[in-house]
């Protein structure tokens, strides 16, 4: 029997005791992944979580297997031997055999493998299976997944859950009816009772929320405006750009997915899953009601995408394939006009809002698995933005030292969000561009050194939802001194065999890190083509660099804001330092091999991702 140091009650079971104590600790057991509420008991926990997960519409988190927990590889306990636990164990050392363990469901509050309990004998970091290590990216370089590869859903599971309250705002004010009757309703009735029923301050906006009836409103006008646009566009693609589907005569064919109804919801399901890992529009100032048809669209088809409760699955596709057009038409016709100027760029909000837009359509564009897609996007589409930023100056813009902000002053703190804008704009395409050189080899269009704009804010600064707050999260960081730009933070770390010029700079975040190693590994896939004069060795040694400087920012920073890809940016390290490895060891595999093309598939990736697996186990055989 197990008794309770607390109290008279005594329990058969050690496990049962331990769940007993909480309720007199009063520490929580679990917590629920999808409104963060703590619970003293995981039952309980797991029960709120199945009906939280239909609110938020996500899937229910998987439950951990029932009963006691496998201690052996899957080779020793498909035989029924005992296993040693090392990585690889002895068996599987003598006979060559490759040793692995079963992935076990995730349990409650798990978002990922990392997060889960390891034995005590694979928890050193020497011993640590590079499955684990490799989790991110192996799920996405997997052939296999058809659905959710980017782990869209797992972000919206663990994000920040927003006060929609300002957002509710924005749009009561784009849903007054144009029509005289609102006018004559205004005088009858106080300000804002027109509105009914009254706004709840909920995850997601409630379904019904935005239904008034068949009176124009300025947002209805500008989607009916958006539906007509979007039909003169398919109509004048050509067969072969029409990839998902038949052209779009008729605007009653998008009536049931650009509709006023869904629009607070999908907003809203946007900011809680894509915006993560691509954070490029500002929430807290964010204005369904006063922003350019390409961004009102971009942001309402990614959350339509990543929506559960969306029932027109099979014309979305085509949707998104003449959205792309339709953008991406506007952008190389601003090309071709006068260009902003550089000093005007932050104040000239449609084509800030374009190319916010654009970035948004690639990240959605490459969800869609679709080879004929991901070579467009890669091509085209991509080099298009590139330029288009290029020519306004965008790389190369930094932030002068911020002035002093007071709690009223709104205008010159909305001023400086929408030059953090452009440089956070300039940094994502940088990562995009990252991104198509590590997955498809693709030759990288923007050069590192070509990046000479400042970081962008951390982000609990960007995040800010006024400039009180602004101002008080300023001041705690008001000490640190300025960082380089990204191209300099980079030569710094080439340059010095140590990491302290960069790493003495506690105001790096994972954002920051990203950036830098995505950095790393497209000058090393220029060094090893031959167009780079970087020697290996040399990023080799800034990889390290980069390695301590990393250990050290997640040290001292809590990672409840380390979303979407940021907290993946360990493993990038470790395939550049795999890379790096058998580069210079003259190894042969596809994804080393500099003379074949690039490619539209995840397959060589994956394939060398798992012979990594094998590599950081021990010698290869």
């Amino acid at each position: 029997m197990f008794r309770c140091s607390h109290c008279d009650k005594s329990y058969q079971r050690k496990a049962h005791l331990q769940r007993h104590e909480v309720t007199h600790t009063g520490q929580a057991a679990s917590a629920c992944p999808f409104c963060q509420k703590t619970f003293l008991k995981p039952e309980v926990a797991r029960r709120h979580s199945k009906k939280c997960a239909i609110v938020h519409n996500q899937q229910p988190v998987p439950a951990a297997r029932p009963g006691r927990k496998r201690q052996s590889c899957d080779q020793c306990f498909s035989l029924k031997r005992a296993c040693d636990l090392n990585t690889p164990c002895s068996r599987c050392h003598s006979t060559g055999t490759a040793c692995t363990f079963e992935l076990q469901p995730l349990p409650l509050g798990a978002s990922s493998p990392a997060d889960l309990p390891l034995s005590p004998a694979i928890q050193s970091p020497s011993s640590r299976t590079t499955d684990s290590q490799f989790s991110f990216l192996r799920h996405f370089t997997d052939p296999c997944v058809e659905k959710d590869r980017l782990a869209i859903g797992t972000t919206a599971e663990s994000s920040v859950r927003r006060n929609l309250e300002t957002l509710y705002s924005h749009l009561e004010d784009a849903l007054i009816p144009l029509d005289s009757m609102a006018g004559w309703l205004d005088g009858l009735s106080p300000a804002g009772s027109f509105f009914q029923p009254s706004l709840i301050t909920d995850d997601i906006i409630p379904a019904d929320f935005l239904i008034y009836g068949p009176t124009p409103t300025k947002l209805s006008g500008q989607l009916d405006e958006l539906m007509l646009e979007l039909v003169e566009t398919s109509k004048s693609m050509k067969p072969d750009e029409l990839e998902n589907t038949q052209t779009l005569p008729e605007a009653s064919h998008l009536a049931s997915v650009l509709t006023v109804s869904s629009i607070g919801t999908f907003i809203s399901v946007f900011f809680h899953s894509l915006y993560w890992h691509l954070p490029v529009v500002h929430f807290p100032t964010f204005d369904p009601g006063n922003i350019s048809n390409p961004l009102l669209l971009s942001v309402f088809l990614a959350g339509a995408t990543y929506s559960g409760t969306f029932n027109e699955a099979a014309l979305l596709p085509g949707i998104l394939d003449v959205a792309e057009e339709y953008i991406f038409r506007k952008v190389t016709a601003l090309s071709s006009q006068t260009a902003v100027t550089t000093n005007e760029l932050t104040r000239h909000e449609p084509t800030i809002q374009l190319i916010q837009a654009a970035l948004i359509m690639e990240m959605l564009q490459f969800g869609q698995e679709k080879l004929e897609t991901r070579r467009r996007i890669r091509i085209i589409r991509h080099p298009s933005l590139v330029s288009l930023m290029r020519c306004l100056g965008m790389f190369q813009l930094k932030r002068p030292v911020p002035p002093t902000l007071g709690d009223s002053d709104d205008i010159k703190w909305r001023e400086m969000v929408a030059e953090e804008v452009c440089i956070r704009l300039a940094s994502w395409v940088f990562l995009a561009d990252g991104f198509l050189t590590l997955c498809f080899k693709n030759r990288p269009t923007l050069s590192v050194f070509e990046l000479d704009c400042s970081f962008p804010w951390r982000t609990e600064l960007w995040e800010a939802e006024n400039v009180s707050i602004f101002n008080r999260i300023f001041k705690e960081h008001g000490t640190e001194i300025p960082l380089p730009s990204i191209r300099d933070a980079i030569q710094l770390l080439l340059e010095n065999p140590g990491a302290g010029p960069v790493s003495s700079r506690p105001s790096l975040s994972a954002e920051h890190l990203l950036i830098m190693i995505y950095a790393l590994n497209s000058l090393a896939f220029m060094a090893r083509v031959d167009f780079f004069t970087v020697p290996l060795e040399k990023i080799k040694c800034a990889a390290n660099n980069w390695k301590q400087i990393w250990d050290l920012v997640s040290a001292n920073n809590e990672r409840k804001l380390h979303l979407g890809y940021p907290k993946h940016a360990e493993e990038l390290w470790l395939l550049l330092t795999a890379t790096l490895d058998l580069a210079k060891l003259g190894t042969n595999h596809p994804y080393l091999d500099m003379t074949s093309a690039a490619t539209d598939d995840l397959g060589k990736l994956n394939e060398f991702i798992k012979w990594c697996t094998r590599y950081r186990r021990g010698p290869m055989r």
